[in-house]
């Protein structure tokens, strides 16, 4: 009799070993959960500052830039803007010409933060980069995560834009 009382406590303590290992799974899925939904209610995305191009211009596709989006100008500057709901820290950003020979990296300009819905005169002219071009920004969350946005510019028009967590 003592052996089938063993035998069930050890039942017992078996069944709840498993549902102590199911409750830590599914607590461990929830907290991610709530993480992920934290880091979007606080992700940053970097992009230029813009303005609606000439109507005609964007039917007509002046320059051959295919886009309504024009990058604004700041004192004859671009313009970074966060248009995300978080604190975009560490901005390392370059730009580069199609063609450009990759010998080294780029030199990478750098700012510490830019606020939600903060905007940034960059140091590089309109007049510097007026053809074809992309501006890469790297950056990253103030949970730390990291992202990047990429900006096709052609005669400062807008024509892509991509955004990534790195």
């Amino acid at each position: 009799m003592s052996d089938c009382i063993q035998a069930a406590m050890l039942g017992v303590q078996i069944l709840a070993l498993i549902g102590l290992i199911c409750y830590a799974v599914e607590t461990m899925k929830i907290r991610k959960a709530a993480q992920q939904q934290t880091e979007g209610m606080s992700k940053p995305c970097l992009t230029l500052w813009g303005d609606l191009r000439e109507g005609a211009d964007v039917i007509l596709e002046m320059d051959g830039a295919v886009g309504n989006i024009i990058a604004a100008a700041n004192e004859g500057g671009y313009v970074v803007q966060n248009i995300g709901n978080g604190v975009a820290l560490n901005v390392r950003y370059h730009f580069t010409r199609p063609n450009d020979v990759p010998a080294h990296p780029p030199d990478a300009r750098y700012i510490p933060h830019i606020s939600p819905m903060g905007r940034v005169r960059l140091v590089e002219t309109i007049g510097a980069y007026n053809a074809e071009h992309k501006v890469t920004f790297d950056y990253q969350s103030i949970s730390g995560r990291k992202y990047r946005t990429t900006i096709q510019l052609n005669h400062r028009v807008i024509v892509s834009f991509s955004f990534e967590e790195v």
